[in-house]
């Protein structure tokens, strides 16, 4: 059952919770009257289970100190408004946590389906950037430009091929894109850069990147959002392209040794870091 709740929130006090604090703030912003100790306890799940009384005793007074919980004449404890605030954060990052998990590159139709998620929000970005941009931003992102062209013809080349597009959703002075953003350049996609490398440069078509990204800068530069746009819609639909279609021997087994390597890595995406800034 989703958590209703409300409350203003003050983000930097759920990222220093630890798990076992937030799950007993979950536990009790669930239930319909206060929870005293022994009954969070038996409402714990997995490894926390086996939390003593006095441990998690001491957690509900950490968690008062912080204002999070407040104490109802030792009948058990309940949410103060910061607590359900924050209850309510915790509880989304959950979701979004379940939601994001199936999420992975697997295929060369993953890499497609993922640029064209990147179409749809970086089309914005670039709108939004050349309505804002300062010189200073403008300096970034030929910086950034020119780094990418002198390592291109450098195997360097695949770590940093993505700073110009996280460097200008940065600059975004919208937080919904921002957010979106974060999203799609999750470190677990950092194979379909890779993936998307090598079928470029199986095209011969790397050196394009560069220029691409100048007229992006360009019209960003003259302030003209609608050219922003058509420039990263123009970029992105190149790269969907060479994503598309047949590729060369010695590409497929390029992309192919990738995804293997890609399926065996550990799964790095277990804790709340994926949402703190």
């Amino acid at each position: 059952m989703d958590i209703q709740l409300s409350g203003e929130l003050d983000e930097s006090i759920d990222a220093l919770l630890e798990p076992r604090q937030a799950q007993l703030l979950l536990i009790i912003a669930r239930s319909d009257y206060p929870l005293g100790a022994r009954e969070l306890i038996r409402r714990l799940d997995g490894p926390d289970k086996r939390l003593s009384e006095s441990t998690v005793n001491r957690l509900l007074r950490q968690l008062d100190q912080q204002g999070l919980t407040e104490s109802l004449d030792g009948r058990g404890r309940v949410l103060s408004k910061t607590g359900r605030a924050v209850a309510a954060r915790i509880a989304r990052e959950e979701r979004w946590r379940r939601q994001l998990g199936s999420l992975d590159i697997r295929s060369l139709s993953d890499v497609q389906d993922l640029l064209r998620a990147r179409r749809g929000i970086e089309r914005e970005v670039a709108r939004s950037v050349a309505l804002t941009a300062t010189k200073a931003d403008i300096a970034r992102l030929r910086q950034s430009i020119a780094a990418y062209g002198e390592s291109i013809d450098s195997e360097r080349r695949r770590l940093i091929t993505v700073d110009f597009h996280k460097a200008l959703t940065e600059m975004s002075d919208n937080p919904i894109l921002r957010s979106a953003a974060t999203v799609l350049f999750d470190t677990r996609f950092d194979v379909f850069e890779q993936i998307l490398d090598a079928m470029t440069a199986g095209r011969g078509r790397t050196h394009q990147g560069p220029h691409e990204h100048e007229e992006v800068v360009n019209a960003i530069e003259r302030h003209d959002p609608d050219a922003a746009e058509a420039a990263m819609v123009a970029h992105l639909n190149r790269l969907l392209d060479d994503a598309s279609g047949e590729v060369s021997d010695v590409t497929q087994r390029t992309i192919e040794r990738l995804l293997r390597e890609h399926a065996t890595m550990p799964d790095i995406h277990s804790g709340r870091d994926w949402f703190d800034d």
